[in-house]
């Protein structure tokens, strides 16, 4: 064990003294600093500009216009002015431009946006402008005031939220990144490193000194120690720009998904960090075992394409798993180790998940994990010693075979 220690130790020092993890924990702690200072500042300053030509008998109530719509720069202009406005639109001079007209005593509205229409600035104008219709129509027919408010009366509806929380998918989307970019990554710098090794003969030299499972181990485990602290500096950064201020609590949300922090405690992290860990060592191990049986870097592509597949598949049912927590797939995937880091701490989160399958997703991740780092370890032991020949997908079944020698 003193051996896998100071080979833990040699790789853990060699990968954060890097210049790449040094250049990534600051540019991303910037960028992280960064989105939350422009979200504090820009909420504050960011204009709605709205130009209407009102070509009809409704009058628009600018004071009402101002309580729905935040922000808002309210201008009427004439309607010989349309060709003009229109070109403030598409030069982003303008957001929304409005054309009111009239046919039939019915207002009609005319919206033109740049490229994305807002669905805050219709409601707006159509709140303001269906009473006055109404009084209209009910005016022409004779019909009392109480009578069309009983017409258009709002029928009251009651919701009752049944499950455990709100889903907070701000949570789930930012653990879905970083376990997608973390695997990426640390498991392609495993294979690159190994492989590395392999190409400059470098392998033959520390097969001498150490036995090449401990070296497997090492570099697993350190890459995933840097990762971790790398995490934390990414969490920091969150947590000063929340001291500095930059961060409403009740307001919190990340590319449009809530971020719940009252959800956020010492069980939660903790199970971050479980299921964090463990879906790294899955496909940690893969692409270390995979490196291991070729000798130059060029082929690592070809080799590694099934587990980048494996990723991606993770990554698009842990999407899934943001829409439908209780889908088939996704309560497969619960259970399939190579999906269930994302999918079960996702379901867990958004509160559809017990706390007996949680340790049920977690007993099966765990045996899951022991046994891939056995066949990882058989493959890595004569991979390692393998040179000059093309890597064949049958050979696989051959290193995995037990041989005395290379018991551990």
């Amino acid at each position: 064990m003193n051996t896998l220690g100071t080979a833990f130790l040699f790789h853990f020092r060699e990968q954060i003294r890097t210049k790449g993890f040094r250049i990534t924990s600051i540019v991303m702690s910037v960028v992280i600093l960064g989105f939350f200072a422009y979200n504090h500042f820009m909420s504050k300053e960011e204009e709605v500009k709205i130009s209407v030509i009102n070509n009809s008998s409704y009058e628009v109530n600018e004071d009402a216009l101002g309580k729905m719509i935040e922000g808002l720069k309210y201008s009427e202009v004439e309607a010989d002015q349309l060709d003009a406005e229109k070109e403030k639109i598409k030069e982003q001079d303008l957001d929304h431009l409005i054309v009111i007209d009239e046919k039939d005593s019915l207002p009609v509205l005319n919206y033109s946006y740049h490229r994305y229409p807002d669905p805050n600035v219709i409601y707006a104008f159509s709140t303001i402008l269906q009473p006055q219709y109404l009084q209209k129509v009910a005016a022409e027919h004779s019909i009392s005031q109480e009578a069309v408010g009983d017409l258009f009366a709002t029928i009251p509806v009651e919701k009752n939220m049944l499950a455990e929380n709100n889903g907070s998918l701000g949570i789930v989307y930012v653990f879905i990144f970083l376990m997608y970019t973390f695997i990426i990554m640390f498991g392609q710098g495993i294979a690159m490193s190994i492989t590395g090794e392999k190409s400059t003969r470098v392998m033959e030299v520390m097969i001498t000194k150490i036995k090449p499972v401990y070296m497997l181990f090492a570099k697993v485990l350190s890459n995933l120690a840097a990762g971790l602290i790398q995490v934390s500096i990414f969490f920091l950064a969150g947590y000063l720009a929340y001291l500095i201020g930059w961060i409403k609590t009740d307001q919190l949300s990340i590319f449009g998904f809530s971020f719940d922090l009252s959800q956020i405690d010492a069980a939660l992290i903790f199970i971050f960090m479980f299921f964090f860990a463990c879906g790294y060592l899955v496909y940690a191990l893969c692409y270390a075992a995979l490196g291991s049986v070729i000798s130059r870097t060029e082929d690592l592509g070809s080799v590694v394409g099934p587990v980048m597949m494996l990723v991606m598949g993770a990554l698009m049912v842990g999407i899934k798993t943001m829409m439908d927590p209780t889908g088939g797939l996704v309560t497969f995937a619960t259970y399939f180790p190579f999906f269930s880091p994302i999918v079960a701490f996702s379901k867990y989160v958004m509160g559809e998940l017990s706390t007996a399958e949680l340790i049920g997703s977690g007993a099966v991740l765990v045996a899951s994990i022991m046994l891939i780092a056995y066949l990882a370890s058989r493959i890595y032991v004569k991979g390692v010693m393998v040179y000059g020949e093309k890597f064949k997908w049958s050979q696989l079944g051959d290193m995995m075979k037990k041989e005395k020698s290379q018991s551990l």
